[in-house]
C-alpha cells in the first residue's frame, strides 16, 4: 500500500457539564470549523464492505481512508489516509478488483 497519513480515530459522547468542566480547567473555544464531505462508493457498496471510505472534502480534495493495522486495540480504529491522487487510484483499483473476485481485503 502506498504510504500516507495514519489517522487514529476515537469517538466519544461528552456528558452533561463537559463544556463547563473544560472551561474550569482553562479550556477555551479557539474557533469552530465546519466542513462538508461527500462520500462515494460503488452501487454494490464495495468500498464500505471492505472498510474503505472515499471522500471529497470541501475545499481540500480527495481522500481515501483505508484500514490500518489490525493490532490496534481499544475503542478506536486506525486508518491509513491517502491523499495523493495516484495512490488513491491505485488503492481503489486494488480494492475493487479484490471485491469482484471475492478475495479478502
Amino acid at each position: 500500500m502506498a504510504q500516507g497519513l495514519i489517522e487514529v480515530e476515537r469517538k466519544f459522547v461528552p456528558g452533561p457539564g463537559t463544556e463547563e468542566r473544560l472551561q474550569e480547567l482553562g479550556g477555551t473555544l479557539e474557533r469552530r470549523v465546519t466542513f462538508r464531505d461527500s462520500y462515494y462508493d460503488t452501487p454494490e457498496l464495495s468500498l464500505m464492505r471492505a472498510d474503505y471510505w472515499l471522500r471529497q472534502r470541501e475545499g481540500s480534495g480527495w481522500e481515501l481512508k483505508c484500514p490500518g493495522a489490525a493490532s490496534v486495540s481499544g475503542p478506536h480504529t486506525k486508518y491509513m489516509e491517502l491523499t495523493a491522487e495516484p495512490a488513491v487510484v491505485a488503492q481503489l483499483c486494488e480494492v475493487c478488483w479484490r471485491r469482484r473476485r471475492h478475495l479478502p481485503s
